[in-house]
């Protein structure tokens, strides 16, 4: 399935990433609940998740691009839909997404493009029951330095300073920890804490 859809019609590859990294977490798993509200990101989905959870309950569940205007009711849905040990993989544009031409076109505000948004979305996972295990950066601020400077580089005529540069940022280009907040797309991986009877 992926890769067979128009290279024209594709989304960003930063959101192609973090959605393959998505995949490895479910990897074993019944389909998740899935919860996409940009819809230029629902074909890449499909490709990966043919079919997703229609039951009243899920083993995981896949959130992308939370919004400013609905993220504390998806937030609750999703939290009443997924079963205890339940991961949850969310995908959020961050404000380096301003950058990719593609994202202008799209609908709607990203929480992930308010200062603090994210920062409100961790602490609210907490309330709700969720334990961060990880966040990660796609396509982080220093990655894109790095290859701005190969360019440069390239265009200088220092082709061989232009390679070391490329082959650098591609080293960096998923960040983890804090600095995943300075990539066009963070990938937060929470799970449902078990509650004990």
């Amino acid at each position: 399935m992926i890769g067979t859809f128009p290279a024209f019609a594709r989304a960003p590859l930063d959101y192609r990433y973090a959605l393959d990294a998505a995949m490895s977490i479910f990897a074993g798993k019944s389909p998740p609940r899935v919860l996409c509200n940009p819809p230029e990101l629902m074909s890449e989905i499909r490709q990966r998740i043919p079919f997703w959870a229609e039951t009243s309950t899920a083993p995981a569940g896949l959130w992308v691009e939370p919004l400013r205007d609905t993220w504390r009711e998806d937030l609750q849905s999703l939290a009443g839909a997924l079963t205890g040990g339940a991961p949850l993989v969310i995908i959020a544009s961050r404000a380096l997404a301003r950058l990719l031409l593609e994202r202008h076109s799209w609908a709607g505000k990203p929480l992930g493009f308010l200062p603090g948004g994210i920062a409100r979305l961790q602490h609210a996972l907490a309330r709700a029951g969720f334990l961060i295990e990880a966040s990660y950066g796609i396509h982080s601020a220093l990655a894109i330095g790095l290859n701005t400077s190969s360019q440069l580089m390239e265009r200088w005529g220092r082709s061989d300073i232009g390679d070391r540069l490329h082959l650098a940022a591609r080293h960096h280009y998923c960040t983890s920890g804090p600095l995943a907040m300075l990539g066009t797309v963070m990938l937060l991986i929470a799970r449902k804490e078990q509650v004990e009877s």
